[in-house]
Parts: structure tokens; C-alpha cells; sequence
């Protein structure tokens, strides 16, 4: 009976143990909704459910892309990281290292733009002080 008490209270362990870090929501969901560029405030991201990103500025509709969220992009992989993946229609792909995601609900969208290693700093609120 000891036994089996033991083996039950250690199966009960294993979703607690293994389970804690699924409590975070994945990059694919955190990034849903609009970001405002930190560096201009009228231009926005709105990053949709179904994989779309629509960029407007002084809320006007400039361009739609598809994006994917992955470990790799372009020529870039790395099982530690994650890239966001933009494709417009004419196909041509567009790579960003991933930084932060609203990392312990500071409300920042942090990029690395792969193409020309520039940093880009977005937010979900435009009242937010980034601190730059």
C-alpha cells in the first residue's frame, strides 16, 4: 500500500514537473493584435489570428502580408530561437530574429530586422515609454 502511494503521489508530480511551462502562451499567440512602431507612433502592425499582418499608417492600409512564427528563416535556423517570417504577394520573404514578445506584459514587440541587423521596437499601447 506504501508503494502504491508512493507511485501515485509521484504520477501526480510528473504534469506539475513537465507542465510548468505551458502555462505561457506561445509566440503565435502573444504577437495577435496591433503594435505601434516605437520610433513613429502612426504606424501600426495588426498581426491577425488566420496568419495575416496588415501595416497601416495615419490608419491608412499601406500593405498585407502572411507571416509564420518559426525556428527558421531565410538562411537563418536556431533551435534557441524564433523568427517571424513576412511574405508579400509577389512572394518575396521578409526575416526577423525574435527578442521579446511582451515579455512579463511590458507591452514591447522586439525584432531584429536579419536583413540589415536593425533593431525594431514596437508597442502595444502608445502611451508606453520604451525608455530609448
Amino acid at each position: 500500500m506504501k508503494k502504491l502511494f508512493v507511485i501515485l503521489l509521484l504520477i501526480l508530480q510528473i504534469p506539475v514537473t513537465f507542465g510548468n511551462n505551458q502555462n505561457e502562451d506561445p509566440s503565435s499567440k502573444k504577437i495577435i493584435g496591433t503594435w505601434y512602431t516605437d520610433g513613429n507612433r502612426s504606424t501600426k502592425w495588426v498581426f491577425t489570428q488566420d496568419g495575416k499582418v496588415y501595416n497601416y499608417s495615419n490608419d491608412m492600409f499601406k500593405v498585407m502580408y502572411h507571416y509564420k512564427i518559426s525556428n527558421s528563416c531565410q538562411n537563418n535556423s536556431d533551435d534557441n530561437a524564433e523568427f517571424l517570417t513576412l511574405m508579400d504577394k509577389e512572394a518575396n520573404e521578409y526575416c526577423f530574429r525574435i527578442n521579446g514578445i511582451n515579455v512579463n506584459k511590458n507591452g514591447i514587440l522586439s525584432l531584429l530586422n536579419m536583413s540589415n541587423m536593425q533593431p525594431l521596437l514596437f508597442v502595444n499601447d502608445v502611451n508606453i515609454k520604451t525608455g530609448k
